[in-house]
């Protein structure tokens, strides 16, 4: 009976000191600033310090500049040990917060912050930014855009003989690859070695074909020492998305064994870029980037040391001068905004010459004026279904509709350049063991496959064969599964590029030989007389607004 008692007022005494802890706050810190640039910009590894009259506690902040942690109700000072820099500033903290509730967010941002001007400010900016303006002039003509059948990345010289460093996942094992210097030089590569592992590759080119390239300096780390540290400032020249020689900045977040950790924007094309530190040296190569929830988040550098004993180890292999001869680049001229807009008035559009059959293989063609007629067609064939499921919202979505024109900038952004497209996808078909099958089932679903692959394609103007701007193999996959249709493939889709004129009137026929994966003998499409001069007659514009545009230099000439 006492054992009995001393064990009740056991369970007694844990029940009271269950119920007299408070419970547990979740707090979740995140300290961003946000710079010159309107660019929010999360510091990692900072400390903050908590502090109440019952606890203390110190927590250090994630490459997203959050940290988190479990502590009771009260009211804390909220504080930093040392200030955080950017911009010439230093930004410092010392707040009041109460802590309630299941969980808590406190940001400290520039709104909360004690800021303080480092010395100089002005003036120490006003060389940041001459520093950095000259840096990109000095090493612009250091990096290229590297191209291969599956799009592009970009990549710079290392030496004065033409030898080129860049990303693996950029060339992979592509059997075209070309290298292009500014708008109007583009020239063969040829591969020297690669390191899928390290996600390196190691390019040569005629570079006498190039003129202005030169190579860059690189980074040649000491005993002990590692090409950047925490904080600084970096920066990369590259090719995003349809741009070239972009410059963007960063700074540094965390310098690992092989990799570098920074803030910088990377954007597909920016792969194989050089990163630079703030004496413009290369120091890496930018390989990937992450999304974070309020914009770019973290990327990932592969150090210049990973790249320089591929480098050191295969130089003697880049024997023989690849060919110099340039290949066929984009017009300068973009397709003109005017011309846009008249595919856009014209009441009907025919678009059964665009797309074509071959054998195995369906194709299609694009020119700027059908695809910005088909986009603006799908956009309203969505406002309209919009509409149906919601009728009570018509009323304002009427007032808010309206033909979507294009804009005067897209031009300058690359958006609408003037290319005609051959499109190839090899066609899918039911199998005969599913259509015998099928015969004793009327439940059962058809289960396509690709028969073949797309390998290459030629187009031939007459009897001669027409260069494309860019050769691609893109993989594709279909996986559909519904009460008709079963379909779980994959397989390769031919998108070549060509000039304006590669498809016209003079040529007395054009035809496209596709060539299989299978091998064997090409399948053979002529194009009829209505599909060469739909094609010709939708890049009239192009040729107006080019023909003014020489004519407009011609005057301006002395």
């Amino acid at each position: 009976m006492k054992r009995y008692r001393s064990v009740l007022l056991l369970g007694l005494l844990s029940a009271y000191a269950a119920l007299a802890q408070p419970n547990l706050v979740r707090v979740r810190i995140r300290v961003i600033l946000v710079d010159q640039d309107l660019n929010q910009k999360p510091v990692p590894f900072f400390v903050v310090s908590l502090k109440s009259a019952a606890k203390a506690a110190e927590l250090k902040t994630s490459l997203e500049g959050t940290a988190e942690a479990q502590l009771p109700p009260g009211r804390y000072t909220v504080s930093s040990p040392k200030p955080a820099e950017l911009s010439g500033k230093r930004f410092s903290w010392n707040i009041q917060v109460s802590l309630s509730g299941g969980e808590q967010n406190i940001d400290l941002t520039n709104d909360n912050a004690k800021v303080e001007e480092t010395a100089a400010p002005a003036s120490s900016a006003k060389a940041a930014t001459n520093d950095l303006t000259e840096h990109f002039k000095r090493l612009k003509n250091t990096v290229v855009t590297v191209r291969s059948e599956s799009g592009h990345g970009t990549g710079f010289f290392v030496d004065a003989k033409g030898l080129i460093l860049t990303n693996q996942h950029v060339v992979g094992n592509s059997e075209y690859l070309a290298v292009q210097f500014d708008r109007t030089h583009k020239v063969a590569a040829k591969l020297i070695a690669a390191d899928a592992q390290k996600d390196v590759a190691l390019l040569s080119v005629n570079m006498a074909a190039l003129p202005n390239a030169s190579p860059a300096p690189l980074y040649r780390a000491g005993a002990g020492r590692t090409p950047v540290q925490e904080g600084e400032r970096v920066f990369t020249i590259g090719s995003p998305l349809s741009l070239d020689k972009i410059i963007t900045t960063g700074i540094v977040s965390k310098v690992e064994p092989h990799t570098i950790m920074s803030d910088i924007n990377i954007n597909p094309g920016n792969s194989g870029g050089p990163l630079f530190n703030a004496a413009g040296q290369v120091i890496g190569l930018t390989t990937f980037g992450t999304r974070g929830d309020n914009g770019p988040g973290v990327s990932g550098t592969v150090r210049i040391e990973e790249a320089l004993a591929l480098l050191d180890q295969n130089r003697a292999k880049a024997t023989g001068t690849p060919p110099g001869t340039l290949l066929p680049v984009e017009p300068l001229t973009p397709y003109p905004i005017e011309g846009l807009k008249e595919a856009l008035r014209a009441e009907k559009y025919d678009a059964r010459p665009y797309y074509l059959a071959a054998g195995d293989f369906s194709i299609a063609l694009s020119t700027p004026p059908l695809d910005y007629r088909e986009q603006e067609e799908r956009r309203l064939q969505a406002e309209r279904e919009h509409k149906k499921r919601n009728k009570k919202q018509q009323s304002a979505d009427d007032s808010s509709g309206g033909s979507d024109e294009p804009k005067e900038w897209e031009g300058e952004a690359g958006a609408h350049p003037a290319i005609f497209a051959i499109y190839v996808m090899p066609r899918a078909k039911e199998g005969l063991g599913s259509a015998f099958g099928r015969s004793f089932s009327l439940n059962s679903a058809a289960k396509l496959k690709f028969k073949t692959d797309f390998q290459a394609m030629k187009l031939f103007c007459g009897d001669k064969e027409v260069l494309p701007i860019h050769p691609g193999r893109i993989p594709v996959t279909i996986s559909v599964q519904n009460r008709l249709v079963k379909m779980d493939d994959s397989t390769y889709k031919g998108v070549y590029l060509y000039s304006p004129d590669a498809v016209n009137p003079d040529c007395g026929q054009v035809k496209l030989q596709i060539y299989s994966s299978k091998g064997g003998d090409p399948t053979v499409k002529t194009f009829d007389e209505k599909t060469i001069q739909h094609v010709w007659a939708d890049f009239d514009a192009f040729r107006r607004a080019q023909a003014a545009g020489m004519q407009s230099a011609s005057a301006a000439k002395p």
